[in-house]
């Protein structure tokens, strides 16, 4: 009877780890979560090109990219950019949504008189890189410094508020 309970005790001992790895690999980070609810401005919009993983053009826009900018971001022009923005809380006046500019081949961003007037609330998700929404935005009319897309996410919008 004693050899039997060794043996049951013995077992459990040596599943036990198992358990605590499996049960620990469950905590790892969501990277799908969303973020708490943050605060922001639309501070331009564009439409680019679409390209495929291969770089080839698909001739597709891409629906109306937004400019988002967190509030206590202000020394930049944007902090994220999102394909996904609902229309519905704001209208804005003609001629202040553009497609791009193309002197630098980036967005349009809205006049400083508007900077700040559409202020947002909302929850985001950062786009993982497969994800993405590969684009192109163009041709650019100025041999400037182009625009730097990379320095800037690409995010999902949700539960967007008019603040």
């Amino acid at each position: 009877m004693k050899n039997k309970k060794t043996k049951l005790l013995m077992r459990i001992l040596l599943l036990l780890p198992l358990c605590m790895v499996m049960l620990g690999a469950g905590c790892e980070k969501d990277k799908n979560k969303y973020s708490g609810y943050v605060e922001g401005y639309i501070t331009g919009s564009f439409i680019a090109d679409e390209f495929n993983a291969d770089g080839q053009a698909t001739g597709n826009k891409t629906p109306r990219g937004y400019c988002l900018l967190l509030e206590g971001s202000e020394d930049n022009p944007m902090s994220f950019y999102s394909f996904n923005f609902p229309e519905d809380p704001f209208s804005f006046p003609d001629g202040v949504i553009s497609s791009y500019d193309a002197y630098t081949c980036g967005p349009a961003f809205f006049p400083d008189s508007l900077k700040y007037a559409y202020k947002i609330k909302f929850k985001y998700q950062i786009v993982d890189e497969p994800n993405k929404v590969r684009f192109v935005i163009g041709p650019c009319l100025d041999f400037g410094p182009a625009f730097l897309w990379e320095d800037y996410d690409q995010i999902i919008v949700n539960e967007t508020t008019k603040n």
